[in-house]
């Protein structure tokens, strides 16, 4: 066994080492192409976050407040009330209401 360790080892160790060498090698590749898609990921995930954000930023900036929207409630419920009454009482048709409702639109 002394001889063949003797006569070979070189050999081996060359074979050993150049397995290491191609592994690692490898490796160091198939960590490069991942940091890569990581990388391009990470671009795309913070533009869309950002153009959210910004849509988000958008909408608070427009939306109303919940004593608005009940006052605009508030006021389309009284219209309603007051376009039945008029219908029922006969006052007028609701083919007026109708046009009423498109012109204040």
């Amino acid at each position: 066994m002394k001889e063949f360790i003797k006569n070979w080892s070189w050999q081996v160790l060359a074979i050993l080492f150049f397995l290491l060498f191609m592994g690692r090698g490898c490796t160091g590749k198939k960590v490069a192409k991942t940091n890569k898609l990581i990388e391009e990921n990470h671009v795309q995930l913070t533009n869309t976050v950002d153009s959210l954000t910004n849509r988000i930023t958008t909408l608070e900036k427009t939306s109303i407040s919940s004593k608005e929207a009940r006052d605009i409630m508030e006021s389309v419920m009284l219209d309603y009330l007051i376009y039945e009454d008029d219908l029922d009482k006969g006052k007028t048709s609701l083919s007026e209401i109708k046009n009423k409702i498109e012109q204040n639109d």
